[in-house]
């Protein structure tokens, strides 16, 4: 999967040539670097409420990141709601129809089946962002801002997880009549969650890179 040659044929040196990944950095050059090289996906997390300070700070991050046009499309919904959370939570849940498959024992997924009834895994909060409907840029826009927020949400000890179905979530009755008391106006849709939260743990299970994804001209 994802790989463009069975066998690397990269020449070493520079500039490189063939294909093969770079050389693992092993020692971040700087914090920047470290919390990218280090941040993992959690869905596991402790009955804790998120500091606002913190919050504020990853909120702040996602809003200043880079975006088609400077159009500054995407929008924020914040629920620290924790009823509201589990009932999206479960309907994102019995929404779930892609297969199971062993996503992590140390941090399972939906995709799991392993018993989970909450897509939003109990998390304290959820971010679900939106853009107006029809956006060419939609999936750009909302993937930057989201990864921006989930290594602020790192730098800050927190853990964080992308859950996707954010649009047939809020097409549903509960959805929309939580988005129609949030304000979110009726012409823009759901494009993704993130949830986050003080991590019960950081445990990760062990991944290693598929090789020969870059190829070097």
């Amino acid at each position: 999967m994802n790989q463009l040659h069975e066998e690397p044929t990269l020449v070493e040196g520079f500039p490189r040539k063939g294909i093969g990944n770079p050389p693992h950095v092993f020692e971040a050059p700087n914090e920047t670097i470290k919390t990218l090289l280090e941040r993992r996906t959690i869905r596991r997390f402790k009955d804790e409420s998120v500091n606002p300070e913190y919050l504020d700070i990853i909120v702040d991050v996602g809003l200043r990141a880079a975006n088609a046009g400077g159009c500054q499309a995407p929008i924020f919904l914040i629920s620290q709601d924790k009823e509201m959370n589990q009932k999206l939570g479960r309907i994102s849940n019995d929404l779930y129809d892609e297969g199971y498959y062993p996503v992590s024992s140390a941090q399972p997924s939906t995709a799991c089946m392993v018993g989970l009834k909450n897509a939003f895994y109990d998390a304290p909060v959820v971010i679900t962002v939106f853009t107006p409907q029809d956006w060419s840029y939609a999936q750009f826009d909302v993937g930057v801002c989201v990864a921006n927020m989930m290594n602020a949400a790192w730098s800050l000890g927190l853990g964080s997880c992308i859950v996707s179905r954010a649009a047939r979530t809020f097409a549903t009755e509960a959805g929309k009549e939580v988005a129609a008391r949030a304000g979110i106006p009726s012409d823009y849709e759901a494009q993704l969650h993130l949830v986050l939260g003080v991590p019960e743990n950081t445990d990760a299970d062990p991944h290693e890179l598929y090789p020969n994804r870059v190829a070097w001209l």
